[in-house]
């Protein structure tokens, strides 16, 4: 087999002289050398005895010693380990071979090219060594990785939606068999049922599923080549049986009124199809691992194959009937089929699968914005196997859309939301449609309202990706309990924000967006987070038209970041504010939990002051005791909705004077503080009050001073009907007073609001 013998000195090929003279002369324990041989071919081979370093009790019934040839082709391949003993045992991580071959060793899972660079013979012996050891005490492959194969498949590649899989169980499916690219090394096929569109060569398929019983894993092979073959491989299963009872059921079928059909029924013109699952155990048998799916085609029809199974024949109209008395089957022993390897279409299961998820996600999304970064966040997520979605978004795709969003050039001039629904579909696949909604959230129509309000009505989490401060603050206070998250991107484009609420909804879109603003009053790595872009190119030539400059990779990676994040949040019952910050390739998280906020009610008007704000004064006022202290309240103002949310506190000017019986705020660098503050949040945090310490044991009531320093605030805000708000902090925590000026007259007055319990 291996030709005639030679001296080992004389060896010729690099790798098997520096083996045998490592082996010979280089004292290497447990090999013993045998002989040298040299084939016509240029091949050498090396025949050695290897002692086996096995357990008193092993699994896989290995020698003491085991014979071996070690066999270096003379072309630029893979040396070969075969065993030699006729019994050795079918064990796994063998090269695939016919039962007549010696058993091949896989001592190492790598291509050749890969191997090749850092071969040594010192390793190249190593690791025999410890496949045998391993081998021997079944702990070769181990319970991490997936049970290897029962066959290699040279065949082609199919790909079989699980619905096809699912229905071939319940009977004889037919199918249609697409080839899309005749220009591959190796066949792929796409499987579908005859209904579907399908560009490409197609011809029909009589599906027949099947179940093996339990295989343990052992050596790889190659897969059966003809009927018998395959009826052998399943002797559990009469196969024969099977495909009789499948071809006569058709026949009887095509039976009308006990009349004889005037041609074939349609399946005899089929092929074969056996869809085959083997479930394969673990490494040491003790669970399934997997359930191999192989698919076994036949070049001969149906028709041909019940002639040959002795349960049809042809008549001389050409039409096949049904024998009263089967003849011998034997003839369908040697009935070719071709093995293929099965791949499961693309579903959510395998979206999830991959991506490494437990389970798929098929709640409602209510997505708000099919712009860059919603279509890039929410493909992303639907990628991973992540909701059934609903797009709601009245704009339509621009050329300057279309360098960073997924949509293709293809659908410029279409809707987004229409344009991003069919994505979802074709793009992914998934069953379920995704459903779209062209409109604009804030529209004052009464029929879009109301399908928005359907919308989001029987959604489980609304998403806002439109950038919009108005429709984030809309989608806020709608009173569906589904869970809220907003993103985007800010004005320069490189930074992007996430903001989510908790599950239980404690803090909503505003508080985050209160939040996020004092992040960037407060927040040394913020600065210059919200500055507006000077970036900007007008993509019409209007003034108005205009886009900020911002690369596809650069939108990618920020979303990619958003989605992430996102899939993470779920999972958890809590609230965060999350802002990216992108810089010469490198990417700066900060992060801060949601936080909470106790409500009041002043009049019409709704305030919420931030706990933190809280802190803040309580801790500076411990710090100025027993002196009084105080400072300015700055806050996130909504005309609109008549709301205040309190959320940063300044510390008492320089100038300013406190002690035991009074404090008077003083001005030195006040005007410029704000100034920073409103400008780093983009204008939303403005001046809304005072904060004013009392020492213990007096009242949470404003002084003299405190009433005329507020009546002067509130002369100054009155104008655009706002309430000034003056909070006392002492032993009992905070209380809000608001002042006003009642139309205009000199009156003030002054309302205490307790602290807002439940």
């Amino acid at each position: 087999m291996f030709g005639e013998a030679v001296d080992w000195k004389a060896l010729a090929l690099v790798r098997a002289r520096a083996v045998a003279r490592l082996v010979c002369e280089g004292g290497t324990q447990g090999y013993r050398f045998v002989e040298a041989r040299r084939s016509a071919s240029g091949d050498e081979t090396l025949l050695v005895n290897v002692h086996v370093d096995r357990p008193q009790r092993f699994v896989h019934p290995l020698k003491a010693t085991e014979p071996m040839a070690l066999h270096f082709p003379a072309q630029d391949r893979a040396p070969v380990i075969l065993a030699l003993r006729d019994d050795f045992p079918d064990v796994p991580h063998t090269n695939p071979g016919h039962r007549s071959d010696p058993v091949s060793l896989c001592i190492d899972d790598r291509p050749w090219q890969e191997i090749k660079l850092n071969w040594t013979p010192s390793d190249f012996l190593v690791r025999i060594h410890i496949w045998l050891a391993k081998t021997a005490r079944d702990e070769l492959h181990g319970d991490q990785r997936a049970p290897e194969p029962l066959f290699v498949v040279p065949g082609p590649v199919v790909i079989v939606g699980r619905e096809v899989i699912d229905a071939a169980h319940a009977g004889p499916t037919e199918l249609a068999v697409h080839r899309p690219d005749g220009e591959l090394s190796r066949e792929v096929l796409v499987a579908t049922s005859p209904s579907v569109a399908f560009a490409g060569q197609r011809f029909g398929i009589a599906l027949i599923a099947l179940t093996a019983a339990r295989r343990d894993m052992g050596p790889l092979r190659f897969p059966p080549r003809t009927l018998g073959e395959l009826a052998d491989e399943l002797g559990e299963i009469d196969l024969r049986g099977v495909l009789r009872e499948r071809i006569l059921q058709w026949v009887t079928n095509s039976y009308a009124a006990g009349r004889r059909p005037q041609r074939d029924p349609e399946q005899l013109g089929w092929q074969l199809g056996l869809l085959v699952g083997f479930p394969v155990a673990k490494e040491g048998g003790a669970e399934i691992g997997i359930l191999e799916l192989r698919v076994f085609f036949s070049t001969a029809t149906m028709a041909e194959i019940g002639v040959a199974l002795g349960c049809l024949d042809r008549g001389p109209d050409g039409i096949h009937g049904r024998l009263l008395t089967p003849s011998d089957a034997g003839a369908a022993a040697s009935i070719k089929l071709v093995c293929g390897e099965v791949h499961y279409g693309l579903d959510r299961d395998l979206a999830a699968l991959v991506s490494g998820e437990p389970a798929t996600d098929s709640r409602r999304v209510a997505l708000v914005g099919a712009g860059t970064v919603g279509s890039h966040v929410a493909a992303n997520l639907a990628r991973e196997g992540r909701f059934t979605w609903d797009v709601i978004d009245g704009d339509y795709l621009l050329p300057h859309n279309v360098p960073r969003h997924v949509l293709p050039v293809m659908e410029v001039g279409r809707s987004k939301a229409g344009g991003f629904a069919r994505f979802l579909e074709t793009a992914l696949g998934f069953p379920d449609r995704a459903a779209y909604l062209v409109a604009d959230v804030l529209s004052e129509d009464t029929a879009t309202k109301a399908a928005v309000q359907t919308a989001l009505g029987r959604a489980d989490i609304i998403m806002d990706a439109s950038a919009s401060i108005a429709v984030s603050r809309f989608l806020s206070s709608t009173p569906d309990t589904a869970r809220r998250i907003s993103f985007f991107f800010n004005s320069e484009g490189t930074d992007a924000v996430l903001q989510i609420e908790p599950r239980d909804r404690s803090s909503s879109l505003r508080d985050l967006e209160a939040q996020h603003y004092a992040m960037t009053a407060e927040e040394p790595g913020l600065v210059g987070h919200l500055r507006a872009s000077q970036h900007n190119i007008a993509y019409s030539g209007a003034c108005r038209q205009a886009t900020n400059r911002m690369s596809e990779s650069q939108a990618a990676l920020l979303s990619a970041a958003i989605s992430l994040e996102i899939g993470n949040a779920l999972r958890n019952e809590e609230g965060e504010v999350v802002v990216w910050r992108t810089l010469q390739g490198r990417v700066d998280c900060i992060r801060s939990a949601a936080i909470g906020w106790r409500r009041l009610a002043i009049a019409d008007w709704s305030v919420a002051l931030s706990e933190s704000v809280v802190e803040f004064v309580a801790g500076r006022r411990k710090a100025a005791l027993p002196s009084e202290t105080g400072g300015v309240l700055l806050g996130v103002l909504d005309m609109e909705a008549r709301s205040i949310h309190v959320s940063v506190a300044l510390d008492a000017p320089s100038d300013s004077k406190g002690d035991r019986t009074g404090f008077e705020r003083g001005i030195a660098g006040l005007r410029s503080g704000i100034g920073r503050t409103t400008e780093a949040s983009a204008g939303q945090l403005v001046y809304v009050g005072e904060w004013h310490s009392h020492p213990t044991g007096l009242a949470a009531t404003p002084s003299t001073k405190d009433l005329l320093q507020l009546a002067e605030l509130a002369e100054l805000l009155d104008m655009n009907g706002v309430p000034a708000l003056m909070a006392i902090v002492n032993d009992d925590g905070v209380r809000v007073h608001c002042a006003s000026l009642s139309d205009g007259a000199a009156p003030v007055s002054v309302v205490l609001v307790k602290e807002a319990r439940g």
